[in-house]
């Protein structure tokens, strides 16, 4: 019951949020209705800065880490017991803390990341006219 009122005050209601996008991304892809690298386009500055990982398998990364780290900061605070102006710097601290970390995981996984999805195919094609994914084959010749 503490790990679920830790989970739910800030800063770890940020990340709770962000795991809870995530996993639905996630659900998604087991159905097969988005792609591991759908997004690369969408972000070729992070793609560039992973080195090649995904984007939403780095960007995941980066959720339950610093998830973790702030739900761990979130249970040391409350067992210990700081309350008022402390408890709030602490909480600012300790997000800036698990965005450090969780960033710092990513960037040590993204190279073993990076040789896991070596031969999964690059972003789906988006139309133009309106964003969704394109499919060659939906498009018959006229004539």
């Amino acid at each position: 019951m503490e790990a679920i009122d830790a989970a739910a005050q800030f800063p770890t209601v940020i990340l709770t949020s962000a795991l809870v996008v995530a996993l639905c991304f996630w659900f998604l892809v087991l159905l097969g209705r988005v792609g591991v690298r759908d997004f690369e386009a969408d972000a070729p500055a992070l793609a560039r800065v992973f080195g090649g990982a995904p984007v939403a398998v780095a960007a995941s990364v980066v959720t339950v880490s610093g998830w973790l780290v702030s739900l761990a900061g979130m249970l040391v605070m409350e067992r210990i017991g700081v309350t008022g102006f402390g408890a709030a710097l602490a909480r600012v601290v300790l997000l800036a803390l698990a965005a450090l970390a969780a960033w710092s995981v990513a960037h040590a996984l993204a190279g073993p990341l990076t040789k896991l999805f070596r031969h999964e195919p690059g972003p789906r094609q988006r139309d133009l006219a309106n964003g969704a994914p394109f499919d060659p084959g939906s498009h018959r010749a006229r004539g």
